[in-house]
């Protein structure tokens, strides 16, 4: 497959509205390179917290762990780093040639 034709195939699978995992979101190497911990459940594991939510519409209202990502990371809150990384994620699936 050519460049282009492989460019515009994966900017398609890309656009419009997609739903995506945090665990495919939030990598390995994103919360190694923006944190300190090791992954994601690292991470969660280090805040303590108990998390029930089921979205990230719901954790993103979550104050404890909005507290958390401020004291713990470079990001104000859980919404700004999920951004991010999902900003991340979608460069890194359209760029893959």
């Amino acid at each position: 497959m050519r460049f282009f034709d492989k460019l515009q195939k994966n900017i398609e699978e890309v656009s419009g509205t997609n739903t995506y995992k945090l665990s495919d979101i939030l990598t390995t190497e994103f919360i190694r390179t923006n944190t300190t911990f090791r992954s994601y459940d690292d991470m969660i594991d280090k805040s303590g917290l108990e998390l029930t939510e089921t979205t990230a519409e719901e954790l993103y209202l979550n104050e404890e762990l909005n507290a958390f990502i401020k004291a713990n990371t470079k990001f104000e809150n859980f919404k700004d780093m999920v951004t991010l990384a999902a900003q991340e994620y979608v460069a890194k699936r359209v760029m893959d040639l």
